[in-house]
């Protein structure tokens, strides 16, 4: 997938978290942030998130100031990489093409619900949002990331979501990867 988008002029970039306490491991790792527990009513660990969001966002930054159009940047990942893409593109100043999410969700109470529930203009200006998951996921559970979903539907955000029989915590399943290339293809406006 990534060799197709190269090949349509798609330029990528893996950034890396950086190290810090992980409370769930017990010990200092590379992880986008902190969590208490798993569970989406564990309670979100804010300020970690907004460092990484800032880390990100100044990534974001500098792809605009060297002459890429925001409207032409998606961002996404998986796991806690997925996480965090959603959070950024909840919080960013950037007008991104997309967000894609796999294997992922946001704690119940995450901050920036309450950020976007006190605002009038909720959905206006926020990237279209594509969240998948394997329906077999043991460890980050469907029902967490479709209960994501449901709710930035419900804030008025455009969301679209899929769920993957047979799949498990990964990222072997084809179709999802097809699907993902589609939704990059349509929201950069890949011929």
């Amino acid at each position: 997938m990534v060799r197709s988008l190269h090949e349509k002029g798609v330029r990528t970039a893996f950034p890396s978290a950086r190290p810090i306490r992980y409370t769930l491991a017990g010990c200092v790792e590379s992880v986008w942030f902190d969590r208490l527990g798993m569970e989406p009513s564990s309670p979100e660990q804010t300020e970690t998130v907004e460092r990484s969001v800032e880390q990100i966002e100044g990534l974001l930054d500098e792809l605009v100031a060297s002459g890429i159009k925001a409207s032409k940047i998606a961002v996404g990942g998986f796991s806690m990489g997925g996480g965090l893409a959603l959070q950024l593109g909840l919080r960013t100043k950037h007008d991104l093409a997309g967000v894609f999410s796999m294997s992922s969700y946001l704690c119940d109470e995450a901050k920036v619900f309450e950020k976007l529930e006190g605002s009038s203009s909720k959905g206006d200006q926020r990237p279209r949002f594509w969240m998948a998951h394997g329906a077999d996921d043991d460890f980050v559970l469907p029902s967490w990331g479709q209960s994501t979903s449901r709710k930035l539907e419900e804030l008025g955000l455009d969301v679209s979501w899929r769920s993957y029989p047979g799949l498990g915590h990964s990222l072997r399943s084809e179709d999802e990867l097809v699907d993902l290339h589609s939704f990059l293809c349509t929201q950069l406006q890949l011929t």
